[in-house]
């Protein structure tokens, strides 16, 4: 009997094993051939989400943090300018006489005089404050590689002498400690090392013209210059006289030094940045400060051309003269002494309404190309997609602006250094109106143009343009 059950037993786990057997044939059978195409077709459609999800999840990380970066720069950028328009500048002299005029020369006596005498003398005095804190912070926050390598300008006015008339006088700031400071950081004399170099030093004797000093014969000169001249880099980049900064990108270096001179809580800014944000792209011995896509920023120290809430320069859609130009006062220009106040200094009817030509307010802008890498906006410099260079002249500075003899008129005839960030530097401008090392303001004073968006940092290609991230919001 219990042989039998024994046996039984065995026979229906053999059954059993069987049937899962010919179960498991049928379950692999099943899957048929669209069943596993099906199957493969949903990972790779999952995967590929998760892919997108992530990249996606990169390139806007890559944006908060490009946002917070230019941002946190940009602050300490204005900040530094708000210290420039409320510091103390302190000016070096020059010997009063009767043919003191530096550019151009500048005459003794006005040929035409509506004001009163004191009044005159009053808007000479803060016309050389304004061009004085202009020159300043173009020194201490340059935008371009000839910002650094020109000395202060010679700045021109005028005072009353006795018994009538009026005396020349000539004027420059005192060279600031950070100019010197970034000059000696890229192996360039500070102005106390050029004392011994050059006789008459531009930086320190205001007679001398010192941008046409420094600028001549279609190049910067030495020893304000000590950097190797040609197109290709020199061999050894650690001697600045065998050494080229190109100008590729001289605006993200320029930052650099900035942020490298610049004190922050007992610090320096540059520490500040991460060594990932810091490179040289363009391998001329300079280093750049990086976005996020690890491509070099812009800095636009005074963006006349650019579009933005931040800038009240220049509304089209304005229902009245007023409204298309508003504006924002000049933080340099507490007195209103800016040329441009004054409608004697027109010598025909301005074609516009006297506000189009009001100086405004200019904040330091620092802008990321964003995800393409592509700008679109008016620089001081840039390679376009023929391979050509775009920008202005190498010699550009606000600095390197004058008045000519007959702008304005009819209150002065002379020539003068006139520092200047509102003139026109559009594209359809740069090619004419300057010596070999001089813009010249024209037709009223150049600014109309600049603050329809022809200046620095207007857009010539707003599709380009339109992922820049820029510490101003982005509006571009």
């Amino acid at each position: 009997m219990q042989g039998n059950q024994v046996k039984t037993m065995m026979q229906i786990q053999f059954n059993n094993r069987r049937d899962l057997a010919n179960d498991a044939d049928r379950c692999v059978k099943g899957f048929t051939l669209v069943e596993l195409l099906v199957v493969m077709t949903v990972m790779v459609t999952l995967g590929g989400m998760l892919t997108y999800a992530l990249a996606s999840a990169a390139t806007d990380a890559r944006i908060k943090r490009t946002q917070a970066d230019v941002l946190t720069i940009g602050q300490l950028l204005q900040t530094r300018m708000n210290e420039v328009a409320l510091s103390k500048v302190s000016l070096i002299y020059g010997t009063p006489g009767p043919t003191q005029g530096g550019v151009g020369g500048l005459g003794s006596t006005s040929t035409s005089q509506t004001a009163s005498a004191g009044s005159f003398e009053a808007e000479e005095r803060s016309r050389l404050v304004l061009l004085a804190r202009r020159d300043l912070i173009r020194m201490v926050m340059p935008e371009c590689r000839a910002d650094l390598l020109y000395p202060p300008a010679s700045l021109q006015f005028r005072t009353r002498v006795a018994g009538g008339g009026w005396q020349a006088n000539i004027a420059q700031i005192r060279p600031p400690a950070q100019w010197n400071r970034m000059r000696t950081l890229v192996g360039l004399d500070s102005a106390a090392s050029l004392d011994a170099r050059v006789a008459n030093n531009p930086c320190t004797d205001p007679t001398v013209d010192g941008i046409a000093a420094a600028y001549n014969s279609g190049g910067f000169q030495f020893p304000f210059n000590q950097f190797a001249d040609g197109d290709s880099l020199a061999d050894d980049p650690a001697n600045p006289l065998d050494r080229f900064w190109s100008r590729t990108n001289e605006s993200a270096e320029c930052l650099y030094l900035i942020l490298a001179t610049t004190e922050l809580f007992g610090t320096k800014a540059i520490d500040r940045i991460p060594s990932t944000s810091i490179g040289d792209t363009d391998g001329d011995g300079f280093l750049e400060i990086l976005d996020a896509w690890g491509n070099p920023y812009e800095m636009i120290r005074n963006p006349a051309g650019l579009t933005s809430t931040a800038i009240r320069n220049f509304v089209p859609s304005g229902g009245s003269l007023p409204q298309q130009y508003p504006s924002d006062p000049d933080p340099f220009d507490f007195l209103l002494s800016d040329f441009r106040y004054d409608a004697a200094n027109y010598s025909t009817t301005p074609p516009a309404p006297q506000q189009a030509y009001h100086p405004y307010y200019l904040p330091p802008v620092v802008i990321s190309a964003g995800q393409d890498g592509e700008f679109g906006i008016n620089r001081t410099f840039w390679i376009d997609e023929d391979g050509l260079q775009q920008g202005v002249k190498d010699f550009y500075s606000s600095s390197a602006v004058r008045i000519a003899t007959d702008t304005p008129s009819p209150r002065f005839n002379m020539t003068y250094r006139y520092p200047d960030p509102f003139f026109n530097v559009s594209m359809a401008t740069i090619t004419g109106g300057h010596t070999s090392h001089d813009f010249t303001l024209s037709g009223p004073l150049g600014i109309r143009n600049a603050r329809e968006g022809g200046g620095l940092g207007g857009s010539f290609d707003r599709d380009t343009a339109g992922d820049n991230i820029t510490s101003l919001g982005g509006d571009l």
